[in-house]
């Protein structure tokens, strides 16, 4: 099996080890035990696939690595100097899961240690749906795929054709924003930037809007890979490159798209 196919099978085997400990713990672990660096809530079940997180990584894994992780203090874990930087969401959109409604997902992104933690040096990444169980994920330059299947974004253009979601939590929209979602074929909120974006890489959404300024890296490195590998475009707010990241606790915009000229029509 080569490096790339031992690297993915691995990350599916963790998030697997990952739902089975946010199962067992299931909704009622819905608990609050603490606050995060953030300063937002942390559930029991949150704890749960964090520890479940860390132990594969740390037992199972095959390369030593750094861990960052929206719920822990960085660690390191496995024998030697760390071969990747892990950054991990155990759970996004945890407020959906503690209530019994979907989506949740997890998130990894693998990045080769020492380099900085950005979009573009993402090498590896898997997006895992707790409730259904698919699984997201690709390695740069070889393509994204989905429980097998080969991922691409649709082929939408225009913004009146597009489905959109855009995430309005703690946020007052203005009306550009609202010039565009009244413009789309239809508009939802989801609740979960992971799995939002992999829906956009797997052309059952056309676009994605962030525009809060709340999002953290967690929340985007890995789907962005997926998406970018099937075809899509993922920017910052203003359509710019999104920038390397110096810590979790950083807050961004995005804007996804399936294409390059569906993107342009969103920025316009």
């Amino acid at each position: 099996m080569s490096q790339t196919d031992t690297t993915l099978a691995h990350l599916e085997a963790l998030f697997l080890e990952v739902r089975r400990a946010v199962m067992r713990a299931g909704a009622g672990s819905a608990v609050e035990v603490k606050f995060n660096a953030k300063g937002d809530r942390v559930r029991a079940f949150d704890v749960a696939a964090n520890e479940a997180a860390c132990a594969y990584l740390g037992d199972r894994f095959p390369w030593p690595v750094e861990v960052l992780s929206e719920e822990s203090a960085p660690r390191r874990l496995g024998a030697g100097e760390p071969e990747f930087t892990v950054v991990l969401d155990p759970v996004d959109g945890s407020d959906n899961f503690a209530r019994g409604i979907a989506p949740s997902a997890v998130a990894v992104a693998l990045v080769p240690a020492g380099e900085p933690i950005a979009v573009d040096t993402v090498q590896f990444a898997l997006v895992g749906d707790l409730l259904t169980g698919e699984v997201w994920r690709a390695r740069r330059g070889r393509g994204a795929c989905s429980n097998g299947r080969a991922l691409r974004t649709a082929a939408v253009t225009l913004l009146e054709e597009a489905m959109l979601s855009c995430e309005m939590n703690h946020f007052a929209v203005g009306e550009k924003l609202t010039g565009v979602l009244s413009r789309a074929r239809g508009v939802r909120a989801f609740g979960c930037a992971t799995w939002a974006l992999v829906m956009v890489a797997g052309g059952r959404l056309d676009a994605h809007l962030d525009l809060r300024g709340r999002l953290t890296p967690e929340n985007f490195l890995a789907p962005s890979l997926i998406l970018a590998e099937a075809g899509g475009v993922v920017t910052d707010g203003e359509g710019k490159a999104l920038p390397p990241v110096r810590g979790l606790t950083e807050r961004f915009s995005v804007v996804a798209a399936a294409t390059p000229d569906l993107h342009a029509a969103l920025m316009r």
